[in-house]
């Protein structure tokens, strides 16, 4: 009985211990890389000059060579896009987002909801994946590319 009494409360003392380490690690994983940081920066970034028609903001994180949907769509229709009075971004949630930072070339993955309106008709979109790349040129990293996945 002893040996039961003396063992319980080490060994719990030993776990509370190791679940206290393994969240400070994590909390520390959180903040990631200098890269990580600016690339979820640059994120962010992209998000906000949507929502609030930021066109100059846009210019600045998308590559000149950037492109979507297969080469179709160039980073000045894009701009064209946002910078068009009949079409206005609501709303762009991003969730599950993740980093892959590899020297000059990053990675950002997740899912994203977009509500808004064109030509005065408010659409929401489902829920869809997405995947940005980017590289690290003069110092900064642009987005050169997104893709994007429907789930059916």
């Amino acid at each position: 009985m002893r040996y039961f009494a003396t063992r319980i409360p080490a060994a719990l003392i030993t776990f509370v211990l190791g679940v206290t380490a393994a969240n400070l690690l994590g909390y520390v994983g959180l903040f990631g890389s200098s890269d990580e940081r600016d690339v979820l920066a640059v994120e962010r970034e992209y998000v906000r000059a949507h929502v609030d028609r930021d066109v100059d903001a846009l210019d600045r994180v998308l590559a000149d060579d950037f492109s979507m949907f297969g080469g179709r769509v160039t980073k000045e229709h894009r701009l064209a896009l946002v910078s068009n009075p009949l079409f206005a971004v609501t709303s762009l949630k991003t969730d599950d987002v993740q980093v892959v930072v590899d020297g000059g070339h990053a990675m950002i993955s997740g899912t994203a909801r977009l509500t808004g309106s064109f030509r005065g008709r408010e659409f929401n979109t489902p829920r869809y994946g997405y995947t940005r790349h980017l590289v690290k040129r003069g110092g900064r990293w642009q987005i050169i590319s997104c893709e994007f996945t429907v789930p059916w």
